[in-house]
């Protein structure tokens, strides 16, 4: 069972389908501090109606808590805490360096218009310069059981960011291969390991150097 799977409490089978068998609308600020560096990365991830039905159902039987509210806020505890060994799907590069270490605060899970949304801030362990090298991340499900992309109507704000600051996401493109093997895994199918790679959006941070 992939980590977010297990994350989200699923706890119903998925009908056999092809991968992936849930969806992530994804929302990122960029938080920059006063020195023009990078210190956090603040998420929210929209759940898809259909496994946000199925959670909801589901806290009433197996989360802890006496109101809808304690219930939700033991389920979003545990997605932070099972996401954790897994860097909360989350790879983040400066340069050609991978940045690993980053920890989550202000976390939390909340109804939006019938889906579910957990919130968290991303802390990084030390500040990233972009005008030094570029800042990426991707967001992905190694195991491809769900897709998470950006939104499109409010993808990604770079907060506190001069105007010498530009963000781009580069859209996948997936080899033929992988998409027709990721099309014949059911839900009871274990993915090649790091198959979400080659599906995620990846967003680029640059800055100018200051004059």
């Amino acid at each position: 069972m992939y980590a977010l799977v297990v994350a989200l409490l699923c706890l119903t089978a998925a009908p056999a389908q092809a991968h992936p068998h849930a969806w992530i609308d994804l929302r990122v600020s960029v938080i920059f501090n006063d020195q023009g560096q990078v210190t956090a990365l603040r998420q929210s991830w929209l759940i898809d109606p259909f496994y946000s039905l199925v959670l909801i159902e589901e806290m009433a039987e197996e989360a802890e808590g006496d109101t809808m509210e304690a219930k939700m806020a033991d389920i979003g505890q545990r997605m932070i805490t099972n996401l954790g060994p897994y860097d909360y799907f989350t790879e983040i590069h400066h340069g050609d360096d991978r940045i690993r270490g980053a920890t989550v605060s202000d976390h939390g899970l909340d109804r939006n218009g019938g889906r579910l949304e957990l919130r968290f801030t991303l802390n990084l362990e030390s500040p990233l310069d972009p005008a030094a090298a570029p800042l990426s991340y991707a967001v992905f499900d190694p195991g491809y059981f769900i897709e998470i992309l950006h939104d499109e109507a409010s993808a990604v704000a770079l907060e506190g960011a001069s105007e010498r600051c530009s963000l781009r996401i580069e859209q996948p493109r997936p080899d033929p291969a992988l998409v027709a093997r990721a099309a014949a895994l059911d839900a009871n199918q274990t993915a090649e390991p790091g198959l979400g790679r080659h599906f995620t959006e990846r967003a680029k941070v640059q800055c100018e150097p200051s004059s």
